[in-house]
């Protein structure tokens, strides 16, 4: 199936399910898909870590990909029935780490009883795998953060809607804070995009980039960082804002979104700083705090373009790219 970019875009940050009213139980019968068992057997192991006992002999469980789109919805949950349908072009378009969340999701509605939750963390984040419609305003794009040191987190949360606030809601990072550094590389690109390699970067390290972001509507300028085959990206599109990601084997897991292009320290985004320290990529924008991540093993490469479509933006002026090791 040919990869559409903007399409899996939606589908990532627009997740969501229907539940139909409550109706009496069916004789228990195990009817789960081949493509679903895997993910199954997960959320069982999930939840024995967590000391609840799930084999579905007393309630059955039903999961097939559904006879027709689903529309708005990538998945759904009839209450009750232990009955759920997903739709079979989204799953196909998904990581497997993002069917995973689906997966979890639906069965926290069918198993667990749950309902959608859309409290929210200080810093945006969504409290729980279970959000979903009904939302609110810019609410739609905001992706829950299932990856990483964080998904233990919504694991836990969703069989126990009790537990504490984790750490990482909370975290902030000084961008002025003073480092020992050691230049790896300096990089003024003459041209309209930039694709920087690396060798033997290891250690804990910072790389700057400057640029002049492109606002003109329907502009998408992605810069990119890490290891070959997963790595980071961050998306930048006008009036429409940017999200932070993770790219693992060419699909998209998106983490967080920002709304305001020109909200970071009062001015149009032109620098990006990451930094890797402290056991964690944090990610600057403007000089601004604004996410972090799991540390990445290496820095294989940068890069930045910007795209209309699939043609290259050939004024777009990348200015500097700084990358230093920290002692």
């Amino acid at each position: 199936m040919k990869f559409n970019w903007i399409i899996c875009l939606f589908l990532l940050v627009a997740i969501s399910c229907s539940e139909d009213s409550p109706v009496v139980e069916p004789q228990a019968v195990y009817d789960v898909a081949p493509e679903f068992e895997s993910y199954v057997q997960e959320f069982i192991a999930e939840g024995a870590k967590r000391g609840e006992t799930i084999d579905f002999s007393d309630s059955g469980l039903s999961i097939k990909f559904s006879e027709a789109p689903l529309n708005t919805a990538n998945g759904r949950c009839f209450l009750g029935r232990h009955q759920i349908e997903i739709d079979k072009e989204d799953w196909f378009s998904f990581s497997a780490l993002f069917r995973s969340y689906l997966l979890f999701h639906e069965l926290g509605h069918c198993e667990l009883d749950r309902l959608h939750k859309n409290d929210q963390f200080s810093d945006g984040s969504w409290k729980s795998i279970l959000k979903g419609d009904p939302f609110a305003g810019e609410d739609l794009r905001k992706p829950v953060p299932y990856f990483g040191f964080r998904k233990d987190y919504y694991i836990d949360e969703l069989f126990n809607s009790s537990i504490s606030d984790p750490e990482w809601a909370d975290v902030s990072f000084n961008y002025t804070e003073e480092f020992l550094k050691e230049e790896v590389r300096i990089v003024e690109p003459t041209t309209s995009r930039l694709n920087e390699r690396f060798q033997n970067v290891t250690d804990d390290y910072e790389l700057e980039l400057t640029f002049d972001l492109m606002d003109e509507r329907g502009t998408w300028t992605t810069m990119e960082w890490g290891a070959t085959g997963v790595n980071y990206y961050i998306q930048m599109i006008p009036d429409w804002g940017y999200y932070i990601g993770v790219r693992d084997s060419g699909m998209n897991n998106i983490l967080h979104y920002r709304r305001d292009l020109d909200s970071a320290n009062g001015r149009l985004i032109d620098k990006i700083t990451i930094r890797q320290s402290e056991g964690f990529e944090q990610v600057f924008v403007n000089e601004e705090f604004i996410f972090h991540l799991d540390q990445q093993s290496q820095l294989d490469y940068v890069s930045i373009s910007a795209l209309i479509g699939d043609q290259i933006v050939p004024n777009f002026n990348i200015n500097k790219l700084t990358v230093s090791t920290l002692k």
